[in-house]
């Protein structure tokens, strides 16, 4: 490293204080290794910076120059370092995150506002997607997710579990008899949530029944699947706690109740080891949103 570099704290309280005592005082350093470093400097710059008697220390011409442009370096870097303690200290930056469009739309609305007006110095690129999202090869920092994980070095946590089960409404049940066994929902219409797909594992006890789905429609919404089984279009895996008032209402049938259906996770996904401080406050945030403010709106 240039010795100017590691000598100009050194220098610039030598020539503040003229004095080579009280430079050493302010550094913390004894005096015979400041002068012996400034005298090391002067000769690697081959020009002397101070005139010395016994009285007093006066920059020369050269170190007149020399303190000018030292000053302004280290002006710059004290206000580096502030920049950087006040991003520490209040986060910036932007984050890049990936979800389904009906998770938001459905539980979320209302979040990300409230985020940015705590932190308002982070900027935030919001991606809606409607399946799965590539969460290796696409560049986000936070990807939501349903289902089964890559063999990857992301972290995932799970941000809770959704419970479906098998709904109709009393208007399709009206023109199909209710169902006695799994495999009777393939003589109904169903709709299908594209990112889950139209085969329906089905247990009760130790029994399992895979059951083919008949698509009547296939959406990449959870919403629409609510909305087209409640219009009597079609059987559909709706989240038990959603469809739950509904019932209660008589808007819907819940079918086979003695069979379950998996229950699925949403996680939240991140990148590996080094997590930028403004992705970890983002998720916290998320998690602490999502335990408060849970509402029962339909995710599939």
């Amino acid at each position: 490293m240039n010795p100017l570099l590691l000598d100009m704290p050194l220098f610039v309280e030598v020539a503040k204080h003229k004095s080579f005592s009280k430079a050493a005082d302010a550094l913390d350093l004894g005096v015979a290794t400041v002068s012996r470093r400034i005298r090391l400097l002067e000769k690697k710059l081959g020009n002397p910076l101070f005139l010395r008697d016994t009285h007093s220390v006066r920059t020369t011409d050269a170190g007149e120059l020399l303190l000018e442009h030292c000053k302004f370096i280290m002006g710059a870097a004290d206000n580096a370092l502030e920049s950087f303690s006040s991003s520490v200290l209040q986060p910036s930056g932007r984050i890049r995150v990936s979800m389904y469009a009906d998770v938001y739309h459905g539980m979320m609305q209302g979040v990300f506002s409230a985020f940015l007006d705590e932190w308002p110095r982070i900027q935030l690129n919001i991606h809606f997607v409607e399946d799965s999202p590539d969460i290796i090869s696409e560049p986000y920092d936070v990807v939501l997710r349903q289902g089964p994980l890559p063999d990857s070095s992301l972290v995932a946590k799970k941000l809770f579990t959704i419970v479906p089960a098998i709904y109709a409404s009393p208007k399709l049940l009206e023109k199909y008899p209710m169902p006695a066994a799994p495999q009777d929902l393939c003589n109904m219409p169903c709709i299908i949530l594209s990112r889950f797909g139209g085969i329906w594992e089905l247990r009760c006890g130790d029994k399992i029944s895979i059951v083919h789905a008949n698509p009547k429609f296939v959406v990449s919404s959870a919403l629409l699947v609510q909305e087209l089984v409640l219009g009597g279009h079609g059987v559909g895996l709706l989240r038990e706690d959603v469809a739950a008032s509904h019932e209660e209402k008589g808007q819907l049938v819940r079918l086979l109740p003695q069979w379950k259906v998996p229950e699925h996770d949403l996680f939240i996904l991140v990148g590996g080891s080094r997590i930028p401080q403004r992705v970890r406050i983002l998720v916290d945030y998320m998690f602490r949103y999502f335990s408060v403010n849970r509402r029962s709106q339909p995710l599939g």
